[in-house]
């Protein structure tokens, strides 16, 4: 009743792991990490210990050794397998789940009265506050997923989700109440979660996976998943959608209904004619103005060099809210008060981009430094909010770096950087950070989108790699948020996923980083931060060849692969096929990550067949630059459709390309090109 790469996960969880839990004691060491992890032996000695009562069936000391160590050590970290590692708060939340009845029963005594509690006061809140009742069943969900309560909590999640039009992590909260496809009780289970009562309605649930297909517009999986329901549920009676019938003919009805408004093909854009150019003031304290990511929203184009933002009308390319329609520094809605320039140089490439959500834009603006050189003194970063409704860009609220935490001791001598622009939700705003002394640090922190107080500042890892004396080094970082969750490829040897909520690491995923005991310069350049898609976070970090799915729930690694082309840049999922770019253009198959096209790439090694800028998607197709053309791929097949000559035609190079409604933006460096389509008059 999944998607085939869901169903994979089950098939790998009894695939891969035939031991017994009490045959598979929690690693006492870690491997060999290129980030220092969050450890205590002390803990996994004791929850080592509760296998034991587990066997003598001392069920009321289980349940209160999980419960005393999830409330004194929840954020240390646990090796379940190799590169795996889950919080304390997780792990002890699993192995509640994975009681016997006594045991259940023995822990719910303990646990119920206080996520009913929960519940109730969830309950009483106002339908005009979402967010606080979100918090709330998300409270019991992240403390207390074995209670009474919390399969309650669960589908309030799920149906929230569906209703706010987030089908995917509808799906994950609803495949939650579901029977796990093979054993958890296995040392891959002991990081999986399903919840430990089975007599909810499973058809109900599952006619409810097949609602969020539907939603999703995948009307092929949808399709395999009806058939499957008839088969499974055939007679099976309920409410979807606001009515009451057979489940199987409602949900045969709607998918007809959705077929009935499936959005018809449109013609290929052509995108053959120069629109508009303008080249951006090169910032004055950089020493190269970098790679600048234009973003889109309503008619107007914004972009920063790192210094400045600016606002242009998406058709003319004229100065947003300026008469003066000549000069791109009338463009300008907010810079910096006083750039600061580097004494030492920066190794590596500096990017620059912007994050809006709503009537909000943020920006990371500064130096491009974000790991200081030991003699480095010169160096600021700063996150802004901008209103670009109402305000035309006013300032709503700024964030230096170096002060978001003045009581840390280290807070003078080892100030942090911002890493990329922010991800923002309606409500929040999360950003990564970096600090190099002692050692190099990586957090996450949160802001309040209105107010930009801190809500929350946790350390991800401590680097092994050592801070260079005389070269600062450039990153850029950028988070992924997804199922109440913020993920971050560290780049560094680590992927993370945190609480949306509190920061609270959830699980953390290690592998073999080219960066572990050398200079972590070894990055290549590219921007690729993790894309999420149906419950699964595809990663391709900068410091090293591989490609990798991971449940994003969860942290199970599903696939990995050593790419033989390093990737750069993660374009996107069409037709089933997640696109990646790197010297060529690739197509990789979601459920297995091989490659998916017949000819298994487009382009080749030489200079004019490489990728000369990032690319883009449109719907089914890849817009791919290379230095003198734009090739028109399809993500289907690979096939090349179309050729457009860029310096033949319009006298251009290739560059980062940016689709908008019937336009496309192509950047490079600081110049700014918009290409759009010839029109009879």
């Amino acid at each position: 009743m999944t998607s085939p790469l869901r169903q994979f996960v089950g098939l790998l969880i009894v695939l891969t792991t035939t031991s017994s839990l009490l045959a598979q004691p929690l690693a006492t060491r870690p491997s060999q990490e290129a980030l220092s992890l969050d450890l205590d032996s002390a803990v996994v000695k004791r929850l080592a210990s509760v296998e034991d009562f587990i066997a003598d069936k001392q069920w009321d000391l289980v349940a209160s050794l999980l419960r005393q160590t999830q409330a004194e050590k929840p954020d240390k970290l646990v090796s379940v397998a190799p590169g795996w590692y889950v919080s304390v708060a997780r792990f002890c939340q699993c192995q509640a789940a994975l009681l016997p009845p006594a045991g259940l029963t023995a822990y719910r005594r303990q646990a119920d009265a206080t996520a009913k509690k929960w519940f109730d006061d969830a309950e009483r809140l106002p339908l005009t506050d979402p967010a606080r009742q979100r918090a709330a069943w998300l409270r019991i969900a992240r403390q207390s997923f074995a209670s009474s309560s919390a399969d309650q909590a669960l589908a309030r999640l799920a149906e929230q989700s569906f209703e706010q039009g987030d089908f995917a992590t509808a799906r994950t909260y609803w495949e939650l109440l579901l029977p796990a496809s093979g054993s958890l009780r296995t040392a891959a289970g002991l990081g999986l979660l399903r919840h430990p009562d089975l007599s909810h309605d499973t058809a109900q649930v599952r006619a409810h996976l097949v609602l969020c297909s539907l939603f999703e517009g995948d009307v092929d999986r949808a399709h395999q998943e009806l058939l499957a329901f008839r088969r499974l549920h055939g007679d099976a009676t309920g409410r979807l959608a606001g009515r009451d019938g057979v489940l199987v003919e409602l949900l045969s009805e709607l998918r007809e209904n959705r077929l009935a408004r499936t959005r018809p093909e449109f013609a290929m854009l052509q995108f053959d004619r120069r629109l508009w150019d303008v080249t951006l003031p090169t910032p004055t304290a950089a020493l190269n103005s970098g790679e600048c990511l234009p973003v889109v929203a309503g008619n107007t184009l914004f972009v920063t060099n790192g210094e400045a933002v600016f606002a242009f009308e998406s058709d003319t390319g004229r100065p947003k809210w300026s008469e003066d329609s000549d000069d791109p520094r009338a463009a300008v809605i907010h810079s910096l008060a006083d750039p600061v320039s580097p004494k030492l140089p920066i190794n590596g490439h500096a990017w620059h981009s912007l994050t809006i959500l709503n009537d909000r834009l943020y920006a990371r603006l500064g130096t491009s430094i974000t790991g200081k050189a030991k003699q480095e003194t010169n160096s600021h970063s700063e996150l802004v909010g901008l209103d670009i409704a109402s305000g035309e860009g006013k300032l709503v609220w700024r964030v230096a770096a170096d002060e978001i935490d003045r009581q840390d001791p280290l807070s003078d001598t080892a100030p942090w950087c911002f890493e990329g622009s922010p991800a923002a939700d309606s409500q929040r705003v999360f950003v990564a950070l970096r600090r190099s002394l002692p050692q190099e640090q990586l957090n996450v922190a949160c802001f309040d989108a209105d107010t930009a107080r801190l809500l929350w500042n946790r350390k991800v890892g401590i680097t092994v790699a050592a801070t260079d004396e005389a070269v600062n080094s450039t990153s850029h970082l950028r988070l992924t948020l997804a199922e109440d969750s913020v993920f971050l490829s560290t780049d560094a040897g680590a992927i993370a996923a945190l609480d949306a909520q509190d920061g609270a690491i959830r699980w953390l995923r290690t592998y073999a980083s080219e960066n572990a005991l050398s200079s972590r310069d070894r990055r290549r350049d590219g921007h690729a931060p993790p894309t999420y898609h149906d419950g699964v976070l595809y990663v391709a970090p900068l410091d090293s060849d591989l490609l990798m799915a991971i449940h994003a729930e969860s942290g199970l690694l599903l696939w990995q692969r050593e790419w033989p082309d390093p990737i750069q840049f993660l374009l996107g999922i069409a037709d089933g096929t997640l696109i990646v770019q790197g010297r060529s253009l690739w197509g990789v198959a979601l459920a297995t990550g091989d490659p998916a096209w017949p000819h298994r790439r487009v382009g080749h090694d030489d200079p004019e067949g490489s990728s000369f800028g990032r690319g883009v998607l449109i719907d089914h197709d890849i817009w791919w630059p290379n230095r003198e053309e734009l090739i028109v791929v399809s993500a289907n097949s690979g096939r090349i459709k179309r050729r457009l000559e860029l310096k033949a035609s319009l006298g251009l190079t290739g560059g980062h390309l940016a689709a908008f409604g019937r336009s496309l933006v192509l950047s490079r460096g600081g110049q700014l090109t918009v290409l759009g389509e010839l029109r009879s008059k």
